[in-house]
């Protein structure tokens, strides 16, 4: 039975956002091609952590054998330890100085005579000083373990950065080095460093060096792969987007859209704008048009223009789709193929959204792209004051889904690489 590492410093939880349910997807395909599936998740939440006991979702562990850096697993649950003893420790430390102090004894830790000494990582000690950092010590001594432990005969880094973890493999083990790049990150910190004025997390160079340590690349959208190519011509590349199976709701009456996102800047920026320079000719055109946010993207906005509801994250968006006369993709940058665009088709909802939008899914052309405020709105209300408009756009949508987003065809090549 082929063995699959998967090394994630990401959330690999599909209930998260976008990119934790698109390492899922395809860890279940391969799960069902006959792969044992390990991830190795180098930096739990600690909300997950401080609970003491973690327990997994049956549909989750049926599939992926999750390891922590400082977790025990016993079947379905992970154990974090350091969450009892921890306390202990503390308060027998507090009580062995008190009686040392009261003896008249000098307490303290002795200074090391090195001034550029620093104690060695260990356990979760240490993360990563940045999301794209190269991985930390404390990373490093985790995935050396896995590696020695498991043995897998593949191994696959989620995102670029992860890939120096490459070379913690043990010397008499062969496998298969697969780097599965959700993005062109360079991209995106160039958005982010020309918003801020601060230098770029991460440099095109610097994801390129990343990126040749792995045997395989799997992008998720042929644009990326364009671009990738571009910095490393020689090195092979898969493409795997993510695959959706069609779940259509009923059409839906009223005058109600629909957005969700995670908290990221895309999102917010694209969202904002919306809000901004939209709705309000929305509103006037259709007065009883009401917005639902779903999403973390709700952290990044205090105000509550009228007619819009923020939600957060909700366990379930079922209700919302079918709620949904609309659904809205309003991004004025985005990179790789955005997964609300087609979980949205799968259900059967006509999309509103921006040519950066569509960018990375030119198969999912018979979407209904505006790139101006006043165009993007016009749409919006032609479309809500127009069902069978409407229901003809869901359809082209769906069917679009159904041809080129099967999991076969999103996955088959990347399963071939991986065997």
């Amino acid at each position: 039975m082929p063995r699959l590492l998967v090394l994630t410093r990401h959330a690999p939880l599909p209930w998260e956002d976008g990119s934790g349910a698109y390492l899922f997807d395809i860890l279940a395909y391969l799960h069902h091609r006959g792969f044992e599936v390990h991830v190795g998740w180098l930096a739990p939440h600690d909300h997950l952590r401080w609970r003491g006991i973690w327990t997994l979702p049956p549909d989750y562990a049926s599939i992926i054998r999750l390891h922590t850096p400082d977790g025990w697993r016993c079947g379905r649950r992970i154990v974090f330890p350091a969450v009892y003893w921890l306390p202990r420790k503390a308060r027998m430390l507090d009580r062995t100085k008190r009686v040392l102090a009261r003896l008249g004894l000098r307490v303290g830790r002795r200074p090391s005579a090195d001034p550029t000494h620093r104690p060695p990582a260990t356990g979760h000690s240490q993360p990563a000083t940045s999301w794209m950092s190269p991985p930390s010590p404390a990373e490093h001594a985790f995935a050396t373990r896995l590696l020695a432990e498991i043995r897998p005969t593949a191994v696959l880094a989620n995102y670029a950065w992860m890939t120096p973890l490459f070379d913690d493999t043990p010397a008499d083990l062969s496998l298969r080095r697969v780097c599965l790049h959700h993005d062109v990150a360079w991209r995106r910190a160039a958005h982010q460093s020309a918003l801020t004025g601060r230098p770029p997390e991460i440099t095109a160079a610097a994801e390129a060096d990343f990126l040749r340590k792995a045997d395989t690349i799997a992008c998720i959208a042929e644009a990326d792969i364009a671009d990738h190519r571009a910095l490393l011509p020689d090195s092979d590349f898969v493409l795997a987007p993510k695959s959706v199976r069609p779940a259509p709701v009923p059409p839906a009456t009223g005058s109600r859209l629909l957005f969700v996102g995670s908290d990221n800047r895309f999102n917010s920026s694209g969202l904002a704008w919306f809000l901004s320079a939209v709705w309000p000719a929305i509103r006037a055109g259709c007065p009883g048009a009401e917005l639902d946010v779903c999403g973390t993207v709700a952290r990044s906005f205090t105000e509550r223009p009228p007619g819009v509801r923020f939600h957060g994250s909700v366990p379930d968006l079922e209700a919302f789709y079918r709620e949904a006369a609309l659904v809205i993709v309003p991004l004025l940058h985005a990179t790789g193929l955005n997964i609300k665009l087609v979980d949205a088709a799968a259900r059967g909802r006509a999309i509103v959204t921006t040519p950066a939008a569509l960018a990375g899914a030119p198969f999912l052309a018979g979407m209904v792209a505006a790139a101006a405020p006043e165009d993007f709105g016009r749409t919006v209300l032609e479309l809500l004051a127009t069902p069978a408009a409407r229901l003809e756009l869901a359809e082209r949508c769906l069917a679009t889904v159904r041809v080129h987003l099967t999991p076969d065809a999103c996955y088959g090549t990347l399963a071939a690489a991986l065997s």
